[in-house]
C-alpha cells in the first residue's frame, strides 16, 4: 500500500512539474493544499523578480514543508520567469559583472564615492556594461542578479519612494481576491472562491514607505473593486485592493491603481532602542521606521532566528542613530541615518565576512 501511495505521489509530481510557466494551479486537478503551496510560491517568485532579487525559492523555506517543496518550487519558478524570462550570460559577461560587484561592495564598505561612471575599467563596450551593472548593484548593496537582459534590470528608487505612481493589474477572479501593492511589487492572492489568475501586471513608480493616498479605478469587470487597506506601518506600507466578483464562475478584470504621496510632516521626537538578534550569512539590513522593524536578506544563504524588541518611536524627523554589536564575528554599521529622502528610516547593516552563518546581537539607539 505504501509503495502504491508513493507511486501516485510521483505521478502527481511529474504532472505538476509539466505545467506551463505562468500557469496557476488548477484546483480541479490538484488538491487545495498543493494548489495553495504552488500559488504562494508563484506570488513570492513574482515579487522577488519585480524586486530585483535573485531566483532562489529557498529563501522562503519557512513558507513550505518538505512534503510540498516541489509544488512551492514549481510555483515560485513559474512566477519568477513570468517577470524575468531566463537568458544565459556568457562566462565573460558573468565574470565582468562579478568583478564590478566586488569592487562596488568594497567601495561602499570603505565609505568611498560611487564611481559607476568610471567603472568600465578597460573592458570593451559590451562587456563593460556588465561590469558597470555589477558595480552599481554592489555599491548599492543589491542582490547579485544574473542571466537577465541588462535593460530589464530596474534601478531601485530610494526607500522613501516617489510622490506619485501608477500600477495596472489584469486577470480573472472568482468570488474574492486581493491585489497587494508594496514598493515596486504587485501580486494577487485568493481570498475565497476557486482562485485568481493573473494575466498582466505592471508597476510604474514606487509606492512610498509612508502613509499614502491610494486610489483604484475599474477599467473592466462585472463586480466591485475597492481599496480595503491604505499603506501604513501596520501593514508594512502595502496597499490592498479587493475585487469582489459576486456572480457565478470567474470574470475578467482590469484595474488601474494610482497614489499621491504626502507632504513632509514631522513628528515629536521620541528616544528609543531596538535589540535585534538573528543568524546572518554575508549581509543583512535592519530597517527601522517609527515603531516598525524590518530585516532584509541582501546576500548570502538567508536569515534565520530573527527576533527583536523595540522601545520608543523613531519619529518622522532627522535624528542620530547609533548601533553597537553585542555578539557576532562580523561588522555592524549605520549606513543610512533618518532623513526625508528615505522617509526617516534608519538602516543598519550587518556584514558577516566569514564562511557560513553566525549569530548576532545588535543594540540600536536614537
Amino acid at each position: 500500500m505504501k509503495k502504491y501511495i508513493l507511486f501516485l505521489a510521483a505521478i502527481f509530481t511529474i504532472a505538476f512539474a509539466a505545467m506551463p510557466a505562468g500557469a496557476q494551479c488548477d484546483p480541479n486537478v490538484e488538491s487545495p493544499i498543493r494548489c495553495g503551496y504552488y500559488n504562494e510560491g508563484y506570488q513570492l517568485g513574482t515579487g522577488d523578480a519585480q524586486s530585483n532579487r535573485s531566483s532562489d525559492y529557498r529563501r522562503h523555506r519557512n513558507r513550505y514543508t518538505g512534503q510540498y517543496e516541489n509544488f512551492f518550487r514549481n510555483g515560485y519558478e513559474a512566477g519568477y520567469s513570468s517577470v524575468r524570462p531566463s537568458t544565459r550570460w556568457t562566462n565573460s559577461q558573468r565574470s565582468a559583472y562579478d568583478s564590478g560587484y566586488t569592487i562596488g561592495q568594497s567601495d561602499r564598505r570603505n565609505g568611498g564615492q560611487n564611481r559607476t561612471s568610471e567603472s568600465q575599467r578597460g573592458y570593451d563596450a559590451n562587456i563593460g556594461l556588465y561590469f558597470q551593472q555589477g558595480y552599481y548593484d554592489g555599491f548599492n548593496n543589491r542582490s547579485r542578479t544574473y542571466d537577465v537582459p541588462l535593460g530589464q534590470i530596474p534601478i531601485q528608487p530610494p526607500i522613501g519612494g516617489g510622490t506619485t505612481g501608477t500600477a495596472t493589474w489584469e486577470g480573472r477572479v472568482d468570488d474574492r481576491a486581493n491585489i497587494v501593492l508594496r514598493g515596486s511589487s504587485i501580486y494577487a492572492e485568493n481570498v475565497s472562491g476557486n482562485g485568481v489568475n493573473t494575466t498582466y501586471q505592471n508597476v510604474n513608480g514606487f509606492l512610498p514607505r509612508r502613509a499614502t493616498n491610494v486610489m483604484v479605478q475599474k477599467r473592466d469587470g462585472r463586480g466591485n473593486v475597492t481599496v480595503v487597506q491604505q499603506p501604513s506601518r501596520a501593514n508594512d506600507f502595502a496597499a490592498v485592493i479587493q475585487i469582489f466578483d459576486s456572480r457565478g464562475g470567474s470574470g475578467n478584470y482590469k484595474i488601474e491603481i494610482s497614489w499621491t504621496g504626502p507632504a513632509n510632516v514631522e513628528e515629536p521626537y521620541s528616544s528609543g532602542r531596538v535589540t535585534w538578534r538573528g543568524r546572518v550569512d554575508q549581509t543583512a539590513n535592519i530597517l527601522i521606521s517609527g515603531n516598525y522593524v524590518q530585516t532584509q536578506d541582501t546576500s548570502g544563504s538567508g536569515l534565520s532566528n530573527v527576533r527583536y524588541d523595540i522601545n520608543g518611536n523613531l519619529a518622522r524627523r532627522p535624528g542620530s542613530v547609533t548601533a553597537r554589536k553585542r555578539n557576532g564575528r562580523g561588522t555592524v554599521m549605520v549606513i543610512e541615518q533618518p532623513s526625508f529622502a528615505n522617509d526617516f528610516t534608519a538602516i543598519i547593516q550587518v556584514f558577516d565576512q566569514g564562511g557560513g552563518a553566525d549569530n548576532y546581537e545588535v543594540e540600536i539607539d536614537w
